[in-house]
């Protein structure tokens, strides 16, 4: 009885961890932290970016790639449109995704007419493709959001250590490790299965490596 009892507390607190993770590490957050890594590295786009448009870009990206969308699903869910802010259902997620989507196309279309730097602009535009094949394959196919995103993140770390020529190899295995995590997190809380969380990561990987090499 005593080791049942251990048990269930260890899974209680491994669904608990699971949770704090997907939350943490929410997709809606990845532009954000990823134009934090920008910021916060050695590279000649953060040299040349005053503190200032350092806070508004920070501050536009978080609104627009999560705070908007975030509110967007709470009305739905207020609404009854979706049952829950986890969209278990692939009929759920339509409705958020494209709201998502408009939202990230809006702000690349904002940062492109700003003439901000193309790093910027690559970020959003592969956060947006992403949403946008990730609703396509909504139609016939789940896959994991969360991994889509700090695949993202680990495809555009990868492409500006070729782009800028900075050494982010610490900040890569760092966001590899946390990729981990995320993975993990999403199979214990039987969100996905491993095929749609790793398919996931190659999809937010290869788009944003792909924009940065190419775009």
């Amino acid at each position: 009885m005593e080791l049942e009892v251990a048990n269930n507390v260890l899974t209680t607190a491994e669904e608990k961890f699971a949770k704090l993770i997907s939350q943490i590490l929410h997709p809606l957050l990845m532009p954000t932290y990823g134009f934090a890594i920008i910021f916060f590295t050695q590279n000649y786009v953060s040299t040349f970016t005053p503190p200032r448009l350092r806070i508004l870009i920070l501050s536009v990206t978080f609104i627009f790639t999560f705070l908007l969308p975030a509110i967007n699903t709470f009305i739905l869910l207020k609404l009854g449109r979706i049952k829950s802010l986890e969209m278990v259902s692939n009929e759920e997620r339509v409705v958020p995704y494209i709201s998502t989507a408009l939202y990230y196309f809006s702000l690349y279309y904002l940062f492109y007419n700003a003439e901000f730097p193309n790093i910027f602009k690559i970020l959003i535009l592969g956060a947006s493709i992403s949403i946008l094949l990730s609703l396509i394959i909504n139609f016939k196919w789940k896959i994991s959001a969360h991994t889509i995103g700090i695949g993202g993140i680990a495809g555009a770390c990868l492409g500006m250590m070729y782009r800028l020529h900075i050494d982010m190899r610490f900040i890569l295995i760092t966001v590899l490790l946390f990729s981990g995590l995320v993975a993990y997190s999403r199979l214990k809380l039987n969100a996905h299965t491993p095929a749609q969380v790793y398919t996931g990561f190659l999809l937010g990987f290869l788009v944003e490596l792909f924009l940065m090499i190419f775009y």
